[in-house]
């Protein structure tokens, strides 16, 4: 059995929660866990999840956001799917998170930008995961610039540090980027409220991280009760 579940996005101002991101997870022998290979599920069983979990997300936390890896993003597969999902939840706001990770195959700039202007062209709104880490540097950035809406800047990357002052350097570059091209910045891996008194500084979009909310189970309109929802390894 699979099941979403959402680490909470919060608004910088005021500072509360507006979605979630999603992350699979697969229940074995009572435990939850992070599955070994995401490949082996298909983009209809992620999406029919996705319309079984939507009608039971709280008013003010529809704002969701799922990871692809490059492979996923450039699967027509998935844009089809997500498209019809996109048509059954109109008041679903779903974003696409291209992560950083690198692909086996050789992957062309045109299949990329082929893909994105995709998701784009149906509303389904493209974020940049992790700029600054994997492939998400500024080549891909420039390349997508026109169909993406937000880029994700995780300090969590960056670690060990003494303190996130040690990265402001590459977080405020970043920033700027985002305030040149225009468009939302996500700073995650918040975790202590010293954290979150150095970042008050920077006029960014959203925030999230453990400090502001850990991953929770999300149930789906085939739950009765939620069992061992506490236990995620």
């Amino acid at each position: 059995m699979i099941r979403f579940w959402g680490q909470p996005r919060y608004s910088r101002e005021p500072l509360k929660p507006i979605g979630y991101e999603l992350f699979l997870r697969e229940n074995l022998n009572g435990l939850w866990r992070v599955p070994n290979d995401f490949s082996r599920f298909t983009p209809c069983q992620i999406t029919d999840l996705l319309k079984k979990t939507a009608p039971r997300l709280s008013q003010g936390m529809q704002r969701v956001s799922i990871n692809l890896d490059i492979d996923q993003f450039i699967d027509s597969r998935f844009y089809r799917a997500f498209f019809a999902v996109k048509t059954q939840l109109p008041y679903l706001r779903i974003s696409i998170e291209l992560t950083e990770h690198s692909s086996s195959q050789i992957i062309s700039d045109e299949q990329l930008v082929l893909a994105a202007k995709h998701f784009a062209d149906a509303n389904l709104h493209v974020i940049l995961d992790d700029v600054g880490s994997g492939d998400n540097q500024i080549n891909r950035v420039e390349l997508l610039d026109p169909y993406v809406t937000e880029y994700k800047f995780a300090v969590q990357n960056f670690r060990p540090y003494e303190s996130l002052n040690d990265i402001m350097p590459n977080l405020l570059f970043w920033h700027q980027l985002a305030a040149k091209h225009q468009k939302l910045f996500t700073i995650e891996g918040v975790e202590s409220k010293k954290d979150l008194l150095i970042l008050s500084h920077c006029r960014v979009d959203m925030l999230q991280g453990y400090d502001l909310g850990k991953p929770v189970y999300l149930p789906t309109q085939d739950d009765a009760v939620v069992v061992n929802a506490d236990r995620c390894v």
